[in-house]
């Protein structure tokens, strides 16, 4: 399973990154996690936790392009710990969904916060994202 954690304003990715740049004293979680691992036909499941804003949006991209390109048929994202997803964050779900297409690939969400679910239903975009089968 791979980990990764993205520290807000430091501008550095993954864990070593983040643990070399926390303070000494005991501090926030980052806004998100992701963590990754094999699923069926070729997927890759790819967790996140946490907050998918305008703050975190390009470590979120950087971190699905890593996965999609890791996966054999596609990606399918677990949502169910993510508390708050803005418009950056869905933008980014948008485009990595496109992504996937045009290399062959397919990008479903599987577990859904409500705040996820939520903003999925009144962006209209729901129907864009499938269950996985």
């Amino acid at each position: 399973m791979a980990e990764h954690e993205y520290v807000h304003g430091s501008g550095s990715w993954g864990a070593a990154a983040a643990a070399a740049a926390a303070p000494a004293s005991p501090a926030a979680p980052p806004p998100f996690t992701t963590d990754t691992y094999p699923g069926s036909d070729g997927r890759l499941v790819v967790v996140l936790r946490g907050e998918l804003d305008f703050d975190t949006a390009p470590a979120l991209r950087f971190a699905l392009r890593e996965a999609l390109g890791r996966s054999r048929t596609g990606l399918e994202l677990d949502l169910q710990g993510v508390p708050f997803l803005d418009c950056s964050g869905l933008n980014v779900l948008l485009a990595m969904r496109d992504d996937a297409r045009d290399r062959g690939r397919s990008m479903t969400l599987g577990a859904r916060s409500p705040a996820v679910a939520r903003l999925l239903d009144l962006s209209g975009t729901a129907s864009l994202f499938p269950p996985p089968r």
